[in-house]
């Protein structure tokens, strides 16, 4: 089903403070990577990319994210952790 911004902005705001923390530890993060590149190399400092395969982890392995997900979508799960590994 479709939604709206709208519809986002009247729903109730349970969760919204847990997206906020985790833009701004992402934001954090993207900073030291900068700050991190400039001292020890940005070769090093991109390891810190790996943040949506930590994030897709979690939600697999600890919070059930994909549990009734079809088979295809495990498979472009799959693709992705290929992917970031290769």
């Amino acid at each position: 089903q479709r939604s709206s911004l709208s519809e986002y902005a009247s729903s109730p705001s349970d969760g919204r403070w847990l997206a906020l923390l985790s833009g701004v530890v992402c934001a954090i993060g993207n900073a030291a990577q900068f700050v991190g590149g400039d001292m020890a190399g940005f070769a090093s400092a991109d390891l810190v990319q790996a943040f949506p395969i930590v994030g897709t982890v979690w939600g697999v392995a600890c919070l059930g994210e994909f549990r009734k997900a079809s088979s295809r979508v495990y498979v472009l799960l799959a693709a992705m952790y290929g992917a970031f590994l290769s």
